[in-house]
């Protein structure tokens, strides 16, 4: 990617440091990038009405409506932008909730400006960015209560099956994984579909988190 494209974004912090802190980091990496700002859901709304962000990064813990919920109103009015939550921590239940309304990435604020810079683009390529410590979050995730908890362990699967759970897992398309793997896209839908016959699982949110909880993404 281009890192000169111009492109539009939008910060949602209730931290003023925050929020300038990653305008700059942005601006840092797409200097002809527009960046606009929000303390709130309210002026997030606001913003999206007047500017058409490719990307949202959001923050979890916001006054009034949290972000989890405001990503899913996001998405519903406009699946075409990219989400990617920028949280203070990474519980299991948090990254769960983000993950199943839809969002493209979840990172921690501990990340550097650089390793941002590189999750954002990974993200405007259609990736799912989750940093190692939220990745592990989900793995080391013990709830007895898991909705994972009657799904088959990936034994079940072929290596060939495994090998194209992980590509979908990192938000690989059907035409991608082919080329990657030299097989045709026919021969990749038949074993999308074997995948999801086997574990019961449908969905690329719930095949995502399956696949790290046993640790079968991409490096």
């Amino acid at each position: 990617m281009n890192p000169r494209r111009a492109l539009h974004f939008l910060v949602v912090d209730d931290h003023s440091l925050v929020r300038h802190s990653l305008q700059t980091g942005i601006l840092a990496a797409f200097p002809k990038a527009t960046v606009a700002q929000a303390a709130n859901a309210i002026e997030a709304m606001d913003a999206l009405n007047k500017v058409r962000p490719n990307l949202v990064l959001l923050d979890v813990n916001l006054p009034g409506v949290n972000g989890i919920d405001l990503a899913k109103k996001i998405l519903q009015l406009a699946p075409d932008i990219k989400i990617l939550i920028v949280a203070g921590e990474s519980d299991p239940w948090t990254v769960d909730q983000a993950l199943n309304a839809g969002v493209a990435g979840f990172v921690t604020k501990v990340c550097t400006v650089t390793a941002l810079s590189q999750y954002i683009q990974e993200i405007l390529k259609g990736k799912l960015v989750l940093t190692q410590d939220v990745r592990d979050a989900l793995s080391n995730d013990s709830n007895p209560d898991s909705e994972f908890r009657n799904i088959p362990a990936p034994a079940i699967l072929s290596d060939r099956e495994k090998q194209i759970l992980k590509y979908l897992a990192h938000g690989e398309n059907t035409k991608t994984i082919a080329h990657l793997l030299d097989i045709s896209p026919k021969t990749v839908e038949t074993h999308r579909a074997h995948i999801i016959e086997k574990l019961g699982i449908n969905g690329i949110a719930l095949l995502t988190r399956y696949a790290i909880r046993h640790g079968l993404m991409l490096a």
